[in-house]
């Protein structure tokens, strides 16, 4: 039999395709049919079926298997300007000196009313009076501090931070903030603090309490009296220049002065484009942003203003303006306590305390003391702001 041409076996495929397809529709046709026909007497017997809602995949749908993404980088913080321990005499104890303080001695001012003062002389006839010389001793004892904080193993080993280096970085930060703190509030003491002064040559502390913001407000006189008490003083300068630690607050109020503008455009002009207060007439301005606030009582102090009180207007803040040799901080380097810089002790071997080294312990420790050396060599000067938050 001979075997079908190619032509012919297109042509049967052809028509093979074509009578499965009208199959095929005449199959869903029917099936269409029943479906009506069936939904038609369920309908009449009271059977109703709602319409199929196709879903829809969203973010509430799949909400259990959304997590956040957390970020390895820590987002900036805060961090205290502190400055009072820069400008402080410093002195360090040497291990095994037997002693746990430190004195410092400070030689007497020249007096030509004191006896052996300078005289004239009677030819041949030696002097009788000498002159004696003592000295003034002040001493500040040593006292240890210390903070510590606990990371377990498990959180070390999963954490996304390092959690540990975040503990070390904060510790040594209120170390410093620790130090700075202890030194103001040394300094800013109502009866054994630097020399006292209030701002626009108010009498006192209750006279600064009654006063309105813009009459107690730090002023550019208040830094020439200041300045001029120290040299009455014969206070030494600190690198050829006073200081001035002023909280941001009076550095608003400076810099709003007119008086002090003009004289910042005049002798500082490239300084006001730099974002800088400067040195002026031999006074050092910094900032710190840990100031001394008071309230109510003169000496203590406060974290939050009351206005039913005798101060109604605002916080009382406190500038300090030193030169050198006004207070000085001691330490024993061995034991830590160097300012900004305290012995960092990181625990992380296994103990009869921690046999299973389920933890680090990370902690400082510090020896050291803060003392007023000569209170007339530094003020205190308190005064109001008229910054508003």
């Amino acid at each position: 039999m001979a075997r079908p041409s190619l032509s012919t076996n297109h042509t049967m495929k052809k028509l093979f395709v074509k009578a499965l397809a009208h199959a095929s529709a005449f199959f869903l046709l029917a099936v269409a049919v029943v479906a009506t026909v069936l939904h038609q007497v369920l309908a009449d017997l009271g059977v109703h079926f709602a319409p199929l809602a196709l879903g829809v995949i969203n973010a509430s749908a799949v909400s259990n298997t959304i997590q956040p993404h957390y970020s390895k980088k820590l987002l900036d913080h805060a961090i205290q300007m502190t400055t009072l321990s820069d400008y402080a005499t410093k002195e360090s104890i040497e291990p095994g000196m037997g002693a746990t303080s430190v004195k410092f001695f400070r030689p007497p001012a020249a007096d030509l009313t004191a006896t052996g003062k300078p005289a004239t002389l009677t030819e041949g006839t030696a002097p009788t009076d000498f002159r004696d010389i003592a000295y003034t001793a002040v001493e500040a004892t040593l006292a240890q501090i210390g903070q510590v904080a606990k990371v377990t193993d498990i959180a070390s080993t999963v954490g996304l931070v390092k959690y540990l280096d975040t503990a070390i970085e904060l510790m040594g930060e209120e170390f410093a903030l620790d130090c700075d703190t202890r030194i103001r509030n040394m300094l800013c003491h109502a009866s054994t603090g630097l020399t006292k002064r209030y701002a626009q040559g108010l009498a006192n502390f209750a006279a600064v309490q009654s006063a309105s913001l813009a009459a107690s407000a730090i002023l550019p006189r208040d830094f020439l009296d200041s300045m001029t008490a120290l040299k009455l003083a014969r206070a030494p300068k600190l690198n050829g220049a006073y200081v001035a630690i002023v909280p941001p607050q009076a550095s608003r109020d400076i810099l709003n002065n007119s008086e002090w503008r003009e004289v910042i455009r005049q002798n500082h002009a490239d300084k006001v484009f730099k974002g800088e207060i400067g040195d002026l007439f031999g006074l050092r301005i910094v900032e710190g942003t840990n100031p001394f606030t008071e309230d109510e009582t003169e000496g203590t102090v406060a974290t939050s203003f009351s206005s039913g009180g005798s101060n109604t207007t605002g916080f009382i803040y406190s500038t300090i303006i030193t030169g050198k040799g006004a207070y000085g901080v001691v330490d024993m380097k061995k034991l830590g306590g160097v300012a900004k810089k305290p012995r960092i002790i990181v625990v992380d071997k296994a103990d009869s305390g921690n046999p299973l080294e389920q933890f680090t312990i990370v902690g400082w420790k510090a020896y050291w003391a803060q003392i007023v050396l000569n209170s007339a060599w530094g003020i205190t000067l308190r005064h109001k702001t008229q910054y508003v938050a």
